[in-house]
């Protein structure tokens, strides 16, 4: 039973260091005056995610007369964008994120990624690398 137990944590361990072979991690990060901006991508065989997160540099009470928060990034290949109302109540965190992924399986890590973060009547833009 013991060797049985050997044996299927070593195909387990074989599987695991395997499929992390196949994975590209980028991280791009940059600021603006208010606004710090990160965007996660992970480029697995078949697909790609992104993890986009913006989070405000001041207090989150700087924010409680915000009422709708928008923030976009655009690639060589693909954009996305995000808009938050805050009819009910004020933010309550500093830090907006938003998930994303296609089918794509490449990734140009050397590209400047452009975002766009607009709150209220405020815009502000940045380049990420």
């Amino acid at each position: 039973m013991r060797v049985i137990d050997i044996g299927v944590m070593f195909i387990f361990l074989t599987f695991l260091l395997v499929g992390c072979a196949e994975l590209e991690q980028y991280i791009l990060e940059g600021e603006s005056d208010h606004w710090r901006a990160k965007l996660e991508v992970t480029v697995m065989e078949e697909r790609i995610t992104q993890d986009f997160v913006v989070t405000f540099k001041g207090d989150v009470e700087q924010l409680a007369d915000t009422r709708r928060l928008e923030y976009s990034y655009k690639t060589a290949a693909s954009s996305s964008k995000s808009e938050i109302n805050f009819s009910e109540e004020p933010p309550q965190e500093k830090s907006f994120s938003h998930y994303g992924g296609s089918s794509r399986s490449s990734f140009d890590s050397d590209q400047s990624v452009k975002v766009t973060i607009k709150w209220d009547e405020n815009e502000e833009k940045m380049v990420i690398n």
